[in-house]
Protein backbone atom coordinates (compact mmCIF):
# COMPACT_ATOMS: atom_id res chain seq x y z
CA UNK A 1 0.00 0.00 0.00
CA UNK A 2 1.27 3.50 -0.73
CA UNK A 3 2.18 5.70 2.21
CA UNK A 4 1.43 9.32 2.94
CA UNK A 5 5.09 10.09 2.26
CA UNK A 6 4.57 9.03 -1.38
CA UNK A 7 2.25 12.02 -1.89
CA UNK A 8 3.19 15.65 -2.36
CA UNK A 9 3.49 17.52 0.93
CA UNK A 10 0.36 19.52 0.10
CA UNK A 11 -1.74 16.43 -0.73
CA UNK A 12 -0.54 14.57 2.36
CA UNK A 13 -1.42 17.60 4.53
CA UNK A 14 -4.93 17.73 3.05
CA UNK A 15 -5.49 14.08 3.98
CA UNK A 16 -3.93 14.45 7.43
CA UNK A 17 -5.74 17.63 8.43
CA UNK A 18 -9.26 16.86 7.15
CA UNK A 19 -10.37 14.68 10.11
CA UNK A 20 -9.13 17.20 12.66
CA UNK A 21 -10.73 20.07 10.75
CA UNK A 22 -14.01 18.12 10.76
CA UNK A 23 -13.96 18.11 14.55
CA UNK A 24 -13.16 21.81 14.62
CA UNK A 25 -15.99 22.58 12.21
CA UNK A 26 -18.49 20.80 14.45
CA UNK A 27 -17.10 22.66 17.46
CA UNK A 28 -17.77 25.98 15.76
CA UNK A 29 -21.28 24.94 14.70
CA UNK A 30 -22.75 25.50 18.12
CA UNK A 31 -20.82 28.24 19.84
CA UNK A 32 -22.34 28.82 23.23
CA UNK A 33 -21.34 31.93 25.10
CA UNK A 34 -18.17 31.27 27.07
CA UNK A 35 -15.20 29.04 26.54
CA UNK A 36 -16.08 25.98 28.64
CA UNK A 37 -17.80 24.10 25.82
CA UNK A 38 -14.98 24.91 23.40
CA UNK A 39 -12.38 23.59 25.84
CA UNK A 40 -14.33 20.35 26.34
CA UNK A 41 -14.72 19.91 22.61
CA UNK A 42 -11.03 20.49 21.90
CA UNK A 43 -10.02 18.06 24.67
CA UNK A 44 -12.44 15.51 23.24
CA UNK A 45 -10.98 16.02 19.77
CA UNK A 46 -7.38 15.66 20.95
CA UNK A 47 -8.05 12.59 23.07
CA UNK A 48 -10.42 11.12 20.52
CA UNK A 49 -7.96 11.01 17.61
CA UNK A 50 -5.89 8.07 18.93
CA UNK A 51 -8.86 6.37 20.58
CA UNK A 52 -10.96 6.45 17.42
CA UNK A 53 -7.95 5.38 15.37
CA UNK A 54 -7.79 2.28 17.56
CA UNK A 55 -11.32 1.44 16.35
CA UNK A 56 -9.84 1.33 12.84
CA UNK A 57 -6.75 -0.68 13.72
CA UNK A 58 -6.96 -2.61 10.45
CA UNK A 59 -6.54 0.61 8.47
CA UNK A 60 -2.92 1.56 7.90
CA UNK A 61 -4.06 4.89 6.48
CA UNK A 62 -6.11 5.85 9.56
CA UNK A 63 -3.20 4.81 11.80
CA UNK A 64 -0.81 7.02 9.80
CA UNK A 65 -3.22 9.94 9.66
CA UNK A 66 -3.93 9.79 13.41
CA UNK A 67 -0.22 9.57 14.18
CA UNK A 68 0.52 12.56 11.95
CA UNK A 69 -2.35 14.61 13.43
CA UNK A 70 -0.91 14.09 16.90
CA UNK A 71 2.65 14.77 15.71
CA UNK A 72 1.59 18.04 14.07
CA UNK A 73 -0.05 19.54 17.17
CA UNK A 74 1.69 22.88 16.60
CA UNK A 75 -0.20 23.20 13.28
CA UNK A 76 -3.67 22.78 14.80
CA UNK A 77 -4.29 26.52 15.31
CA UNK A 78 -3.55 27.20 11.64
CA UNK A 79 -5.92 24.38 10.59
CA UNK A 80 -8.75 26.14 12.41
CA UNK A 81 -8.71 28.98 9.89
CA UNK A 82 -9.57 26.63 7.04
CA UNK A 83 -12.00 24.30 8.83
CA UNK A 84 -14.98 26.23 7.49
CA UNK A 85 -14.16 25.12 3.93
CA UNK A 86 -13.80 21.38 4.46
CA UNK A 87 -17.22 20.39 3.16
CA UNK A 88 -16.19 21.88 -0.18
CA UNK A 89 -12.73 20.29 0.00
CA UNK A 90 -13.76 16.86 1.31
CA UNK A 91 -14.95 15.35 -2.00
CA UNK A 92 -11.57 16.04 -3.65
CA UNK A 93 -9.69 14.66 -0.64
CA UNK A 94 -11.87 11.53 -0.63
CA UNK A 95 -11.22 11.01 -4.37
CA UNK A 96 -7.49 11.33 -3.71
CA UNK A 97 -7.70 8.83 -0.84
CA UNK A 98 -9.70 6.37 -2.98
CA UNK A 99 -7.38 6.59 -5.96
CA UNK A 100 -4.19 6.37 -3.89
CA UNK A 101 -5.15 3.99 -1.07
CA UNK A 102 -8.20 2.11 -2.37
CA UNK A 103 -11.86 1.91 -1.45
CA UNK A 104 -11.42 -0.08 1.78
CA UNK A 105 -9.00 2.52 3.21
CA UNK A 106 -11.25 5.35 2.01
CA UNK A 107 -14.18 3.79 3.87
CA UNK A 108 -12.20 3.71 7.13
CA UNK A 109 -10.94 7.25 6.55
CA UNK A 110 -14.44 8.63 5.91
CA UNK A 111 -15.82 6.89 9.01
CA UNK A 112 -12.91 8.09 11.17
CA UNK A 113 -13.46 11.67 9.99
CA UNK A 114 -17.20 11.66 10.69
CA UNK A 115 -16.71 9.90 14.05
CA UNK A 116 -14.40 12.71 15.16
CA UNK A 117 -17.13 15.20 14.33
CA UNK A 118 -19.67 13.18 16.31
CA UNK A 119 -17.30 12.94 19.26
CA UNK A 120 -16.98 16.72 19.36
CA UNK A 121 -20.75 17.20 19.01
CA UNK A 122 -21.31 15.05 22.08
CA UNK A 123 -18.48 16.48 24.13
CA UNK A 124 -20.42 19.17 25.99
CA UNK A 125 -23.23 16.89 27.21
CA UNK A 126 -21.19 13.73 27.59
CA UNK A 127 -18.24 15.31 29.38
CA UNK A 128 -20.07 17.11 32.18
CA UNK A 129 -17.88 16.71 35.22
CA UNK A 130 -15.09 15.25 33.07
CA UNK A 131 -12.39 17.24 34.88
CA UNK A 132 -13.35 15.59 38.15
CA UNK A 133 -12.67 12.08 36.86
CA UNK A 134 -9.40 10.54 38.00
CA UNK A 135 -6.73 10.27 35.29
CA UNK A 136 -6.80 6.50 35.05
CA UNK A 137 -10.55 6.50 34.56
CA UNK A 138 -10.47 8.92 31.64
CA UNK A 139 -9.47 6.35 29.04
CA UNK A 140 -12.25 4.03 30.17
CA UNK A 141 -14.73 6.89 30.07
CA UNK A 142 -13.59 7.87 26.60
CA UNK A 143 -13.61 4.24 25.55
CA UNK A 144 -17.29 4.08 26.48
CA UNK A 145 -17.98 7.27 24.57
CA UNK A 146 -16.09 5.94 21.56
CA UNK A 147 -18.18 2.77 21.69
CA UNK A 148 -21.36 4.84 21.62
CA UNK A 149 -20.13 6.87 18.67
CA UNK A 150 -19.04 3.86 16.64
CA UNK A 151 -22.33 2.05 16.99
CA UNK A 152 -23.43 1.48 20.57
CA UNK A 153 -26.54 3.69 20.54
CA UNK A 154 -28.99 0.81 20.33
CA UNK A 155 -28.97 0.23 24.09
CA UNK A 156 -29.25 3.92 25.02
CA UNK A 157 -32.43 5.79 25.81
CA UNK A 158 -33.08 9.11 24.11
CA UNK A 159 -32.67 10.91 27.42
CA UNK A 160 -29.07 9.71 27.79
CA UNK A 161 -26.65 12.62 27.41
CA UNK A 162 -24.65 10.96 24.64
CA UNK A 163 -27.60 9.94 22.50
CA UNK A 164 -27.68 11.57 19.04
CA UNK A 165 -31.02 13.19 19.91
CA UNK A 166 -29.12 15.36 22.40
CA UNK A 167 -26.79 16.88 19.81
CA UNK A 168 -27.79 20.47 19.08
CA UNK A 169 -29.67 21.19 15.85
CA UNK A 170 -26.76 23.24 14.47
CA UNK A 171 -24.31 20.40 15.19
CA UNK A 172 -26.70 17.87 13.59
CA UNK A 173 -26.88 20.08 10.52
CA UNK A 174 -23.10 20.36 10.34
CA UNK A 175 -22.70 16.59 10.79
CA UNK A 176 -25.23 16.01 7.98
CA UNK A 177 -23.31 18.37 5.68
CA UNK A 178 -20.07 16.63 6.61
CA UNK A 179 -21.55 13.17 5.99
CA UNK A 180 -22.79 14.31 2.57
CA UNK A 181 -19.38 15.76 1.70
CA UNK A 182 -17.73 12.50 2.78
CA UNK A 183 -20.32 10.50 0.83
CA UNK A 184 -21.57 8.65 3.93
CA UNK A 185 -25.28 7.82 3.94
Amino acid sequence: MPELSSLSEDDALKIISLPYKAGMLVSHADDIEGEADDEKEMRALERGVPLLAAQHESSALVQSVASEIMRMKEAWPSWEDSCFHITAQAPDVIKMVQSTFGEAEAKHYRAFTLELGKLVAQAASELEGFDDIEEEKKEGFFGGLIGKITGGYAEMGQNDAGHPANISPSEKGTLSELAAALKIS
